[in-house]
């Protein structure tokens, strides 16, 4: 499997950042309508969790909006959840 991939695999069932519950996948850096997200691609590298209602209210209100909402910087965890999971696969 492509280190991408894993590296999603390993995103699956992790935390809400903004709450307990669940989350969801949600790549920042946008597939767009139609790719295969079971393909390698580097945008895996950006995801970070949100649960169902989180989720859908950054796509409602954007991620600037939702940043400022929460004062979170959403490509911050991103980046550290990867550092996190390089240096554990070292």
């Amino acid at each position: 499997m492509a280190l991408s991939l894993d590296y999603l695999e390993s995103r699956k069932l992790e935390q809400c950042l903004i709450c307990p519950c669940l989350g969801d996948r949600h790549h920042l850096k946008t597939l767009g309508m139609g790719r295969n997200r079971d393909k390698s691609m580097k945008e895996h590298f950006t995801v970070v969790n949100l649960c169902r209602e989180h989720h859908s209210e950054l796509h409602q209100i954007g991620e600037k909006k939702f940043s400022e909402k929460y004062n979170i910087n959403l490509w911050k965890y991103a980046l550290l959840n990867l550092a996190n999971w390089l240096f554990a696969n070292e």
